[in-house]
């Protein structure tokens, strides 16, 4: 029987890392005035903010800096260090990073959030500009792992089943607690377990049963109320 290849979460940075060079050079030199857009995903930050972010957290993350998941003041001193800071300046300052980075993601010894985290913001500023959905071949196969992982790991009461393309997974101890099951389509399941849909948002994927109990434990950085911008061919 043929294994599945695993998936290479070093490829996917290295990938996201490409696109985001290449649009936010090309934006620089076009309409730079789009890199002060407000990222509706990142209350108070601009598209310039997000990717002071990327940078600064490879910069912790090569330079040792990091412990733990690191918290709003620790990014909003990577955002601020970038303040007036040319965008090609930011983006040049990450790319000594990025192999180093892909390799440990690889080797394991770098976690899978660094991964998720330049795909989960990818997405916030694609969806901030109103562009289209980043490549599937540049997210599909990372997004099925971290998705999977999420909806593996519940353990409420109760049972829920998520299908999502050619997947299905299930999360949840069983016994007497709720039953659900529900359709998404991949980005769109990306999207919400990693916090960027709203509670209203993810009450209109096709659920069967009740969404309400799992609404809160099936998103990785809890439920939001604001309603979020999609890709204009997004599903």
């Amino acid at each position: 029987m043929l294994r599945a290849m695993p998936v290479s979460l070093g490829d996917a940075y290295r990938g996201a890392y490409t696109r985001l060079d290449s649009r936010l050079r090309s934006l620089a030199a076009t309409d730079p005035a789009s890199l002060g857009a407000q990222v509706p995903a990142c209350p108070g930050w601009t598209v310039h903010s997000v990717v002071s972010h990327l940078a600064g957290l490879a910069d912790d993350i090569v330079g040792g800096r990091l412990r733990g998941i690191p918290d709003d003041e620790w990014t909003a001193g990577q955002v601020d260090r970038c303040l007036g800071v040319p965008v090609e300046e930011v983006l040049d300052a990450w790319a000594p990073q990025v192999a180093t980075i892909a390799e440990g993601l690889d080797t394991r010894t770098i976690p899978p959030p660094a991964a998720a985290d330049v795909l989960v913001h990818e997405g916030d500023i694609a969806e901030a500009l109103a562009d289209p959905v980043p490549p599937e071949d540049g997210w599909r196969d990372a997004a099925r792992l971290l998705c999977r992982g999420k909806v593996r790991g519940l353990d409420g009461a109760g049972t829920l089943t998520v299908r999502s393309g050619d997947d299905e997974w299930t999360g949840g101890s069983g016994g007497e607690g709720p039953t659900a099951a529900v359709e998404v389509a991949p980005w769109e399941c990306f999207r919400g377990v990693f916090s960027r849909r709203s509670a209203a948002q993810m009450r209109g994927w096709a659920w069967d049963g009740d969404p309400e109990p799992w609404l809160e434990p099936l998103t990785v950085f809890g439920l939001r109320t604001d309603d979020q911008p999609r890709c204009p061919s997004g599903s």
